[in-house]
Formats: structure tokens, C-alpha cells, sequence
């Protein structure tokens, strides 16, 4: 086949079908109405001589045939985006742009403020939005262009991703000024006994706690377990209860409101923060300077 007789613009159209494997979503990437993604489809089949799709009830399944493709239709189109349509410069004084960036709400609270505050100084024109981490699928999400740049501590993210190391995260016991443990150094046994407020989040440190605690035959009895971090003020205002915490979130905590760190009785790994992001935007030089700011702002924090 010659590859002068290929509609080229029938690329995209494979890759799209084979991400999401979906006509409706696919037509809707590529800003196409769904007849002209059909009429593509057909094209492209009796181009390949394969029906490449067909229709189940979940969706749209590759055939065998569309499946090896996949591979080498993606890395065609991120190789013209990339290298070919991609302008080298990024002016950051200039830019027009936005970049969507992933964290926790830890991340959230704490170094999402000072992010925004040196990008706003440095470029005036560019626009960040938050993505929660909650119901993310961080790996698709970066491969996709739906996440830019996802950061915090995410140890289960395939290694196929590039990151880069920005600090260490320590934890810390956090209670209300007045409580009876605040005044004391704290024992293992006495925080096994404590009432507890428990946010179990994807580094996996609450798990570290019980662990620590089994070894001592201890365990925790009166937990209070909730989905994020920024529901404990209130609630360590309102009782005794004893919570581990982030170091830079507790900081940020005691600052606001009457409450006492503590030295945990055990040794806590520490958690490594990390950015990461996709091989299809390593070499984007918007990118690349997001990633720099980044760095700059929150390495070795």
C-alpha cells in the first residue's frame, strides 16, 4: 500500500475510537458529528480490511486486529503533536494557556497556594485548575490530557510515568490545646487509648500506624474514620480526640486554631512527594516550565 493514497486525518480517528472506545466520546475529541465519525470508521476499515470494532454492551471492542494498533497509532499522533505542532517556546510572561494539576487535599491546602502564587507572578495570563483527587484515575487521566501534572504521594502509579522527587513528608500527632495528652510525652499505650480521628489516604501511613501498634499488642478501639484531612479541626475542637497528621498540615492547622503537636511514640515512614506526569507532554515546554516553577516552589520543602 502506498502510503501516499492514506487520508492521514483518518489517524486520529483510530486513536480516539481505540481510548475510548466510544463513537460518541471519540466524536466529541475530535469536534466531529457523529455521521462523519461513522463515515471515518468505514473508511478506515475498508483501508485496514478489518471491521476494527465492533459493538458490545459495554462499548466499542477492538477486534484483534485494532488492539495490535493501538500501540503504534499512539505514538504516531503523539509524535505530530509533540514535534511537529508543538511550538518550542513557552513565553512565560506572554502565555495564554491552562494547565490542570492533581493533589490531595492536603496538596490542596497546603502547597496549592504557593504554587498559584508563583505562577500568577511569573505568568500573569496562565490559568490553573484543580483536580480532586477523589474517583481519579491519575495513570489515564496524565495519558489522556486531563491531568497535566499530578502530585503528592501515589506509590501505586505504573513507573512507565516520568516524575521527580519534590520532598519528604513526616507525621505528627495533632490535638486541641487542653487535652490531657497535650501536656505530656506521648506512649504508645496512651495512644492506643485515645480516642482517634482517622483519614486513611493513598500513602498507606494509617496502615503503618496499626502495624506499629500490633507489634506493641496494642490496637486502636475508639476511631472515628473520615474521607479527608480538612474535616478535623471541628471535630479535635470539639473533643478529645487525637489525630496523626501531615507535619506541614498540622503546621498549617496550629496556626488557625488552638492545637498542640505531638511526637508520635513510633517511627512513621516517611512519604515520598512526588509530580508526575506523561512521556506525551515530557518535552511540551509549557510543561516543562510548570514542572520547573514546581520545583522550585515545593522541592525539599
Amino acid at each position: 500500500m502506498d502510503i501516499r493514497s492514506i487520508d492521514l486525518n483518518l489517524i486520529p480517528v483510530l486513536d480516539a475510537l481505540l481510548r475510548h472506545r466510544s463513537a460518541t466520546l471519540a466524536a466529541r475529541e475530535l469536534d466531529m458529528s457523529q455521521s462523519a465519525l461513522s463515515s471515518a470508521l468505514a473508511r478506515l476499515r475498508r483501508l485496514l480490511g478489518d471491521e476494527l470494532f465492533v459493538r458490545t454492551g459495554r462499548g466499542l471492542a477492538p477486534t484483534p486486529r485494532a488492539a495490535a494498533l493501538a500501540e503504534a497509532v499512539a505514538s504516531i499522533v503523539d509524535q505530530v503533536r509533540e514535534r511537529i505542532l508543538q511550538s518550542s517556546a513557552f513565553d512565560a510572561t506572554t502565555a495564554q494557556r491552562s494547565f490542570r494539576v492533581l493533589l490531595s487535599d492536603v496538596g490542596s491546602y497546603v502547597l496549592l497556594p504557593r504554587i498559584v502564587r508563583a505562577v500568577r507572578a511569573e505568568a500573569p495570563g496562565v490559568a490553573l485548575t484543580l483536580k480532586p483527587l477523589t474517583g481519579a484515575d491519575i495513570a489515564t487521566d496524565l495519558a489522556e490530557g486531563r491531568t497535566d501534572l499530578a502530585i503528592g504521594s501515589y506509590p501505586d502509579l505504573p513507573a512507565t510515568l516520568f516524575q521527580r522527587r519534590l520532598f519528604e513528608r513526616h507525621y505528627v500527632g495533632l490535638v486541641r490545646q487542653g487535652h490531657p495528652l497535650a501536656a505530656q510525652r506521648l506512649t504508645v499505650r496512651a495512644f492506643a487509648e485515645a480516642p482517634q480521628l482517622v483519614v486513611r489516604m493513598t500513602s498507606g501511613i494509617q496502615d503503618r500506624v496499626d502495624e506499629a501498634l500490633t507489634r506493641a499488642g496494642l490496637v486502636r478501639r475508639d476511631a472515628l474514620e473520615l474521607p479527608s484531612y480538612l474535616m478535623l479541626p471541628p471535630l479535635l475542637e470539639a473533643a478529645d480526640f487525637l489525630a496523626v497528621v501531615p507535619g506541614q498540615l498540622a503546621t498549617a492547622f496550629a496556626q488557625a486554631h488552638r492545637f498542640a503537636l505531638l511526637e508520635l511514640p513510633f517511627a512513621l515512614p516517611r512519604s515520598t512527594i512526588r509530580m508526575h506526569w506523561h512521556r506525551r507532554f515530557h518535552e511540551d515546554a509549557g510543561n516543562v516550565w510548570l514542572r520547573e516553577v514546581v520545583a522550585r516552589e515545593l522541592g525539599d520543602s
